[in-house]
C-alpha cells in the first residue's frame, strides 16, 4: 500500500506540475527547487547560492536546495542542469569559469547558449590589484607608466592559464598600452605569497583573499576592477578613474534549461532581486568580498554575450591557449 501511495503522490505531483506550468507558472513552484553548483562548499559561487537560496526559499514559500556537483571545474554541474526538465525545479548557479571556459573553445558538454535561459545575475566580486611593497608604484598611472619603461620585465600571478584574473589582467594590459609576464599557480594562497616575497610584482586578486595581506602591510592595494569603486572597500579607487570604461570583475548568476517557462523564469528573477535588496544579504555578501547585483533575464542575456564576446576577443589578440 506504501508503495502505490508514493506512486499516487509522484502522479498527483507531476500532474500538479503540468498544470501549473500550462497555466503560465502561476503556482509556481509547488515542490521543493534544487539550485546545482559546481564547485565546493565555501567558494564565492556556494555561498552566494546558500545566500540566494535561503532568500528564495523565504520568498517563494518551498525549499531551495543547494546541490554540489563538483568536478571539471563546474562543467559535470552545467551538463546535469542542461539535461534537466525545463520546468524551473532544477537550476544552476553559473560563474565567471563557464564563460571562460566558453570563451578558451573547450569541449565542454553544453552550449551556454543554447541550453540554457538566463535568469538574473546575483553578485559581482570585484578583483583587488596588489602589488609587492616594493614596487615603486602606488596608483594604476604609475603602474601603467613602470610597466611601459620596462617591457615584459614586471611578472604578474594568476590562479592558472585562462582563468578570470588572468584573462582580467590581460583586458587591462590591453587597455592600458603595456606588456607584463604571465606567472601561473595553482590557487591564490602561493600566488599571493609569491607577491609578498617579492618573486611576482602583481596580481589581481578576490578582495577577500588579498585584502588581509593588504591591511598586515605584505601586500599594497593600488584599485577595485569594477567601475566604480566598491562598497566592499570604498576607499580603494576603481582602475576606471585612470582607464575610463574600464571593468572586469568575477561573478555568479543563476541559469534555467532552455525552455522553461518564461513566467517561471521572471518569477525567479523577481524573487532573487527582492531578496538581494535586504541589507543582511548585502552585508552576508560583502563579507565574501561580493557586492549584489539581481538583474533581469534580459539584462543578464546581454550581460553573458557582452562578457564572451570580449574574452573571445582577448585571447584571440594575445594567443592565450590551454593545452588540453
Amino acid at each position: 500500500m506504501k508503495c502505490v501511495s508514493r506512486l499516487y503522490g509522484a502522479i498527483i505531483s507531476t500532474m500538479v506540475s503540468t498544470v501549473c506550468l500550462a497555466a503560465g507558472g502561476d503556482m509556481y513552484p509547488v515542490r521543493p527547487v534544487r539550485l546545482v553548483v559546481g564547485f565546493s562548499a565555501g567558494g564565492s559561487s556556494d555561498t552566494a547560492a546558500r545566500i540566494a537560496g535561503q532568500r528564495l526559499t523565504e520568498l517563494l514559500g518551498q525549499s531551495v536546495v543547494v546541490d554540489n556537483r563538483t568536478g571539471a571545474n563546474g562543467a559535470i554541474a552545467g551538463e546535469l542542469v542542461a539535461k534537466a526538465p525545463a520546468d524551473g525545479y532544477t537550476l544552476l548557479m553559473i560563474t565567471i569559469a563557464y564563460a571562460t571556459e566558453t570563451a578558451l573553445g573547450g569541449k565542454l558538454p553544453y552550449d551556454m547558449s543554447r541550453d540554457f535561459a538566463p535568469v538574473t545575475q546575483v553578485t559581482k566580486q570585484p578583483y583587488l590589484v596588489v602589488v609587492t611593497p616594493s614596487l615603486p608604484a602606488n596608483s594604476i598611472p604609475e603602474l601603467i607608466a613602470l610597466a611601459k619603461s620596462k617591457p615584459n620585465q614586471l611578472n604578474y600571478g594568476s590562479t592558472g592559464t585562462g582563468g578570470s584574473n588572468h584573462l582580467t589582467t590581460e583586458l587591462f594590459s590591453v587597455a592600458a598600452g603595456i606588456h607584463m609576464t604571465h606567472v601561473p599557480y595553482k590557487g591564490p594562497p602561493p600566488a599571493l605569497a609569491a607577491v609578498a616575497a617579492g618573486e611576482l610584482q602583481l596580481m589581481f586578486s578576490s578582495i577577500v583573499s588579498g585584502l588581509p595581506l593588504t591591511r598586515i602591510g605584505k601586500l599594497r592595494a593600488l584599485a577595485v576592477s569594477s567601475r566604480a569603486r566598491s562598497s566592499v572597500v570604498p576607499e580603494i579607487p576603481a582602475i576606471a578613474e585612470s582607464l575610463p570604461g574600464f571593468e572586469s570583475v568575477g561573478w555568479n548568476g543563476i541559469m534555467a534549461p532552455k525552455g522553461t517557462p518564461q513566467s517561471v523564469v521572471q518569477r525567479l528573477a523577481t524573487a532573487v532581486a527582492n531578496g538581494m535588496r535586504n541589507e543582511n544579504v548585502r552585508a552576508r555578501l560583502a563579507a565574501d568580498g561580493s557586492e549584489a547585483v539581481a538583474s533581469t533575464p534580459e539584462e543578464f542575456s546581454q550581460f553573458l554575450k557582452h562578457e564572451l564576446a570580449r574574452y573571445r576577443k582577448v585571447i584571440r589578440d594575445t594567443g592565450i591557449a590551454v593545452e588540453p
